[in-house]
């Protein structure tokens, strides 16, 4: 390719990429004190980033008519601040299983090139969904362009709403179960990673406990936990297409040590709101759904709570630096 070739060629892309990405003024990279909370500009940059990629989930969605809400501090955001939380650094969405089904099985083919999709299923370190948009730090022109500035691995959560059983014996039943697996996992980890040498002794006692009570048999040359992983998985998809009344992220609160159950009428129906410079779909019981996750008193801030690992980006300065550092001592 010549120089006029090469050059023809960067125009003709810069010009698609700033067509299909989406627009923001200037304004709104420059640093900004929110409800007393400062956002710096390469924060901005990453919210940005994570919007284009929320875009996407929204594109093949539309596509193949699966719905999907504005979950936890996203919802949130939309309802309270019409935008992201001053001190939040991340998207959350959620779907109900029935739905996560379908969009789990579009994804792959559906992938923009080098972005990854994940869940515990296929090898993802947590229960839900995410979507990110490249696997390492990315300082590319283009990338920088179609991610208005942002080199970070950026992405969205997509959590599972599965359906609670209606008579309370089996809900209970259900919960015992997968925490008994949840602990069954936990247990074999520390096996596996040369703990006490009481976890290693009764790991198979666990296995085959497991075995009985899910009428199943484990292979033990195969990876176990993600058996495990699997199976858990399918217990609490145990009440998909029934008519259950309520639903629940069943799996995240067993990891997180909390059950918060959700009306399934306030997911009925989705309406759009204003979030930043777009519009983003919430469950039409939103009200209920932010009591349950944050109390009655929602709409009141609490300035400047960021979590302790805000920004996300800090880790990957982190391990940057330790890169730039090593390529400098070769």
């Amino acid at each position: 390719m010549t120089e006029m070739q090469e050059a023809e060629y960067m125009s003709t892309n810069i010009e698609e990429i700033l067509r299909k990405r989406l627009h923001f003024s200037n304004e709104f990279f420059q640093d900004e004190v929110r409800e007393g909370f400062l956002v710096e500009r390469k924060m901005k940059c990453a919210w940005a980033a994570q919007m284009e990629v929320l875009r996407e989930i929204d594109r093949i969605c539309g596509k193949y008519g699966i719905r999907y809400f504005a979950d936890s501090g996203t919802l949130l955001g939309a309802v309270r601040h019409k935008g992201f939380i001053p001190w939040d650094d991340d998207i959350d969405i959620a779907m109900l299983r029935d739905d996560y089904h379908k969009f789990y099985s579009v994804i792959q083919q559906e992938l923009p090139e080098n972005w990854i999709f994940s869940d515990w299923s296929n090898g993802g370190d947590q229960p839900f969904g995410r979507l990110v948009n490249g696997s390492a730090y990315d300082t590319r022109a283009e990338h920088l362009l179609r991610f208005h500035g942002c080199p970070y691995v950026v992405g969205v959560d997509i959590f599972q709403l599965d359906y609670v059983p209606e008579i309370k014996e089996e809900e209970e039943a259900w919960h015992l179960l997968l925490e008994y697996l949840g602990s069954v996992i936990g247990e074999l980890r520390k096996a596996v990673d040369g703990g006490e040498s009481e976890n290693a002794d009764h790991v198979e006692e666990y296995l085959r406990a497991v075995e009985k009570w899910c009428k199943i048999k484990l292979d033990r040359n195969e990876n176990m936990e993600m058996q495990l992983i699997k199976i858990m998985d399918q217990v609490a998809q145990l009440y998909l297409g029934t008519n259950a009344k309520e639903l629940e992220m069943v799996i995240w609160d067993w990891k997180e040590n909390k059950k918060y159950k959700y009306e399934r009428e306030w997911y009925s129906e989705s309406i759009k709101v204003p979030f930043e410079n777009i519009m983003i779909p919430i469950p039409v019981g939103y009200e209920g759904v932010l009591k349950v996750q944050y109390g009655e008193d929602y709409m009141t801030p609490r300035q400047g709570s960021a979590d302790h690992t805000y920004p996300f980006y800090k880790s990957q300065d982190i391990l940057l630096a330790e890169i730039q550092k090593r390529e400098e001592n070769k």
